[in-house]
């Protein structure tokens, strides 16, 4: 039997041993980034880039996600929302600002480069190259490859020594080796990306569809919130009240308990009008702010007594806010379907054909009606959505719905397919538990 040549059998111990020592390097690199100044002084910052670097390097895709690194690292609940949460985007662009100013303060060009390029939470790695800059939403190189890769080809300004060694056979066939096997490593990681963005982007794609009309337009979204009504104790019934009840250290926060005979003139209360926010509505705005933040468009935050028509019509607009919101009352009371009183949603094109929300006798909801209304151009005027819930529990179901990817790929099969460009509107019916909106059932639609 003939013997392989020496050279052949020792290909997967060479190219092993070259994979452990390039390993080793960058964990040295890592070491030295975390002992200097700009990560010395966060530990987030620090174990966000341990986790990434060291999870990159086995080749762990599924522990590289926003949702896994979130509960990993910052002990996020594992099924947490990554939209209302995005702590992990967050300490990612501040350890990314950290990496350029750690580099730039080196006195010496470090053997690799360690860089994490925006849009991604993946590692790559730059051998021989202390100034790189990754461009926006690229991933630059192949996770998987970048242990194989050889030193960087000698620029022109850089002419080759002419003493250097000839190849040996061995390096030539290892050469030869590496490349098909690099090659093979390299599809596959492109053929698993396709594979993922086929199976994760489509949702995304819809939900990037339904909101092209404001993305595309130059000004910033402005988020119209309405506020409650709300009557205050005046300063000298609260004074009287708390000194009479010892409450003086809780300020105006307390709940005076009034005896059923007891009276108060009217000058004793007064209106609070747009000072106080529902906390659904709260965590709305919260919701906009942050997904809007996720897909880079500028916004600014009103209250409704704070913007005007003519604001609206030229700048694109979230309205927040049912009947706590003017401006939502009056642009889409000529729709079809409107909100006609305090419970009860009505279809103007079917009279007596209404939604009416019962409310429980101590005011805790476990239900509500919300709709939206998307209108994405209009004559000369900027694009309009409003959020708006009977109560506070239905405005944050309205709003979760608008940007979710899921449930905006499901709504798409059951209109026309020009819906993009049409103005609709979707009437959804919530299950409230524990103070918070649980499922969500879309009961009526309508595109004009």
């Amino acid at each position: 039997m003939n013997k392989k040549p020496e050279t052949e059998s020792a290909m997967p111990s060479i190219a092993t041993s070259q994979f452990e020592a390039e390993k080793n390097t960058i964990l040295h690199e890592l070491h030295e980034l975390m002992e200097s100044a700009p990560f010395r002084g966060s530990q987030q910052c620090r174990s966000f880039l341990s986790y990434v670097v060291t999870h990159t390097l086995s080749g762990d895709e599924g522990s590289l996600r926003e949702r896994v690194i979130g509960n990993s690292v910052f002990g996020r609940p594992p099924d947490y929302d990554t939209g209302d949460d995005p702590v992990v985007r967050i300490r990612a662009s501040e350890v990314r600002k950290r990496l350029a100013q750690s580099y730039q303060s080196r006195d010496r060009q470090p053997d690799v480069t360690i860089q994490i390029p925006s849009g991604s939470y993946r590692a790559v790695f730059f051998w021989g190259r202390s100034e790189v800059a990754p461009q926006e939403g690229l991933l630059l190189e192949d996770p998987h490859t970048f242990l194989l890769q050889e030193d960087p080809v000698p620029q022109a300004s850089q002419p080759a020594t002419l003493d250097a060694p000839p190849p040996t056979t061995a390096n030539i066939r290892t050469t030869r080796w590496l490349i098909p096997v690099m090659a093979a490593i390299a599809l596959v990681g492109i053929v698993g990306t396709v594979i993922h963005d086929y199976g994760q982007n489509r949702p995304e794609r819809e939900l990037s569809l339904f909101w092209q009309p404001f993305l595309k337009n130059p000004k910033p979204v402005l988020i119209s919130v309405g506020s409650n009504a709300v009557y205050r104790l005046s300063d000298q019934v609260a004074d009287a009240y708390s000194r009479d009840h010892h409450l003086e250290a809780s300020g105006m926060e307390f709940f005076p308990q009034l005896q059923p005979d007891a009276t108060l003139d009217s000058s004793g209360i007064h209106p609070a009008p747009d000072s106080f926010v529902a906390l659904g509505d709260v965590a709305a705005v919260s919701q906009t702010v942050a997904n809007l933040t996720r897909m880079h468009k500028g916004f600014q935050e009103r209250f409704s007594n704070d913007i005007s028509f003519a604001e609206i019509r030229s700048s694109p607009t979230i309205l927040v806010g049912g009947f706590n919101n003017p401006m939502t009352r009056e642009l889409t009371r000529n729709f079809r379907f409107a909100f006609i009183s305090r419970n009860r949603i009505d279809d103007r094109q079917n009279p007596g054909k209404s939604w009416v929300l019962n409310a429980s006798q101590d005011s805790h909801d476990t239900e509500d009606y919300a709709l939206i209304s998307r209108i994405p151009v209009g004559d000369d005027s900027a694009p309009l959505i409003s959020v708006a819930g009977l109560g506070q529990y239905g405005t944050l179901a309205a709003t979760n719905f608008v940007f979710d990817p899921q449930r905006l790929t499901e709504l798409q099969k059951s209109l026309p397919t020009n819906w993009r460009n049409r103005n609709l509107q979707i009437l959804l019916h919530i299950k409230v538990t524990d103070f918070k909106p649980g499922s969500i059932t879309v009961v009526a639609l309508h595109s004009w």
